[in-house]
């Protein structure tokens, strides 16, 4: 009785404690979109938007408890600087010294002082700065009384620990049995003895088991070897026989081409499910489609979605007693795979089901077992959807320029376009810039540009350069040469074949005629 109440209450503990893990994550998560949001705004110089977003990150951190850090305190100053908000300033700060008291790590809570003593600098606190200063050398001895307090402890142990071993070896040499050297020598003497005739009958038997085994090898051999031979002869024929059952042509096919042909899917399918079976019958659903990879865990989950990239994400709700919903949603908040599409299966029907799947935020939800006719529609819609978005990004490129501009369906697209019109003029700009600021590499940045648009980072930048020539040459802003400079074409030669192939229009024609868009 004593051991199942104990083992309920242990079980009750580690949901518990795995309960707040995923908590602490998802708040991880969202302080720090959060802060990546602040950074883009005051790089934009938006800091009217960034005082409203940093006020909503003030309260979140104060409901989760979570203490403030070097670079939130600087990044929340250089906001409230530019807005003059010295009464924010002053909390702030406040808060800052609070969180720094309450902070055992002696580490975190010297960078969290030296952050305000940079901040009190710039803001002229000098009262404030000197009393933070001191703070930060209290500090800074304790550390230093502690590491002193380490050391010597450890001193000590490593003391303790020598003086218990050499009583150990002290009590161990009065338990041996004290021998005279004559007689020792005798003694030593017989055991080698004894133990080079009992080598020496060791080795004759060694050679002989070599031998014998080396036999009975070749003969393994040669049986394996004949076993072998029957097998291919008799599959070959089953599967011939069984292939002029079927049909002529497919005999054929099978012994001139024992696998399949063709090439391999340029789409990647993620599915992370530990059930083999499940697995098995997602690959025959998907594999003429995409090129499947599959995960076991949720660790192994987000860690191949963050790696490659998936075209597709199918994941359990249940994952060896871990939530895959839980997954599912990590994969739908990360900036980096937020425009994967994910197929939630759970075992749950109807508004729990769908509950399920809001939760997670994914795109498609199915209940086990799966129905192939639905999965297989469900799929293709999804990817159907992908080439409307193509559509409609097109539709956004064309009008980006013009008066009717419309606001794009993706602030990461958003983000890209407006930060490859701000460097149009440069002929140097390189689509590796984008990939530094949003913090991904070239083939990530790429990949995803890939899958919301349908276009590389080059041709994008190329498109953008031609769509701004054709606005100013309507608008009749300068002669073709000197917009071809403005938007980053070095060779005006090179500009109005480049214009012609995209829009079919001759740049001279074009200004001749202003207000007229080609094809009109």
């Amino acid at each position: 009785m004593y051991a199942r109440f104990f083992s309920y209450t242990l079980s009750l503990l580690l949901l518990c404690a795995c309960d707040l893990r995923a908590q602490g994550i998802a708040s991880r998560d969202s302080i720090n979109s959060q802060v990546a949001l602040l950074r883009k705004l005051t790089q934009s110089g938006n800091f009217e938007q960034a005082q409203v977003e940093a006020v909503e990150l003030r309260e979140y951190m104060e409901s989760q408890s979570v203490p403030l850090e070097p670079e939130i305190v600087s990044l929340l100053s250089d906001i409230y600087k530019a807005n003059l908000d010295d009464k924010s300033i002053a909390q702030l700060l406040s808060d800052a010294e609070a969180d720094a008291r309450n902070q055992r790590d002696f580490s975190l809570k010297i960078a969290l002082l030296d952050a305000m003593v940079r901040e009190c600098k710039k803001w002229l606190l000098p009262e404030r700065a000197f009393n933070v200063q001191a703070l930060v050398m209290a500090a800074r001895d304790s550390q230093h009384v502690q590491s002193l307090r380490a050391l010597e402890a450890d001193m000590q142990l490593r003391v303790d620990s020598i003086v218990a071993l050499r009583g150990v070896e002290v009590a161990q040499d009065e338990q041996f049995v004290k021998i005279e050297r004559n007689a020792g020598l005798a003694i030593g003497g017989g055991l080698l003895l004894s133990f080079v005739i009992l080598l020496i009958s060791l080795l004759r038997n060694n050679s002989r088991w070599q031998k014998m085994l080396s036999k009975k090898e070749l003969e393994w051999e040669i049986e394996k070897g004949n076993l072998r031979k029957e097998y291919e002869e008799t599959t070959a024929v089953q599967v011939i026989a069984a292939a002029q059952a079927v049909a002529p042509a497919e005999t054929q096919r099978l012994v001139t081409s024992p696998f399949p042909q063709g090439p391999e899917p340029d789409q990647i399918a993620l599915l992370i499910e530990p059930n083999r079976q499940v697995v098995l019958y997602l690959k025959s659903l998907l594999s003429d489609r995409f090129r499947i990879e599959t995960a076991r865990t949720a660790i192994e989950g987000l860690q191949m979605t963050s790696d490659m990239l998936p075209d597709l994400v199918v994941c359990d709700a249940l994952l060896n007693g871990q939530s895959g919903i839980e997954i599912a949603r990590q994969i739908k908040l990360a900036e980096r795979t937020n425009h994967i599409p994910v197929v939630l299966l759970t075992n749950k029907f109807g508004n729990e089901g769908k509950l399920d799947a809001l939760r997670a935020g994914a795109d498609v939800w199915f209940t086990r077992p799966v129905i192939d006719d639905e999965f297989d529609a469900s799929v293709q819609r999804l990817m159907d959807e992908r080439k409307l978005r193509h559509e409609d990004f097109v539709r956004f490129i064309h009008l980006y320029f013009t008066d009717n501009r419309i606001p794009a369906s993706e602030p990461f697209l958003q983000y890209t376009v407006e930060y490859i019109e701000q460097n149009l003029g440069n002929p140097d700009f390189m689509a590796s810039e984008i990939a530094k600021n949003l913090q991904l590499s070239n083939t990530h940045f790429t990949k995803k540009l890939m899958v919301l648009t349908g276009k590389e980072p080059v041709q994008l930048i190329r498109e953008l350069r031609l769509e701004k020539a054709r606005v100013l040459l309507e608008k009749r802003a300068g002669t073709p040469n000197v917009i071809a400079e403005l938007v980053g074409f070095s060779n005006p030669g090179a500009f109005s074949l480049a214009f012609k192939d995209y829009f079919g229009e001759n740049t001279l024609l074009l200004y001749s005629f202003p207000g007229i868009r080609p094809g009109q």
